[in-house]
């Protein structure tokens, strides 16, 4: 068991794993677009864990790409946490 499952439980794994799987499809629907301007999107969001020993899961996007991909990292982030974390 790792020292995120450990603190934040089973939820935080799966959250991970959720952002992991659909930010993975969204690279597939925009391959071409994301290849020509050599943009990498698990570079595009961050996740914290028990930042500032605030206990707290932390996620959002830090890089600006497009309005149509911005948004879909946005709900991707959302909807994996209203899915994993709102028992945390």
């Amino acid at each position: 068991m790792g020292l995120t499952e450990k603190l934040f439980g089973n939820g935080a794994e799966r959250f991970s794993d959720c952002v992991e799987i659909k930010i993975a499809e969204l690279k597939e629907k925009h391959k071409d677009f994301l290849s020509e301007e050599k943009i990498d999107l698990s570079t595009a969001y961050m996740i914290t864990f028990g930042q500032s020993g605030s206990g707290r899961v932390g996620f959002n996007r830090i890089q600006d790409i497009s309005l149509e991909i911005d948004s879909e990292i946005d709900r991707i982030l959302h909807e994996c946490a209203q899915e994993h974390l709102q028992k945390l």
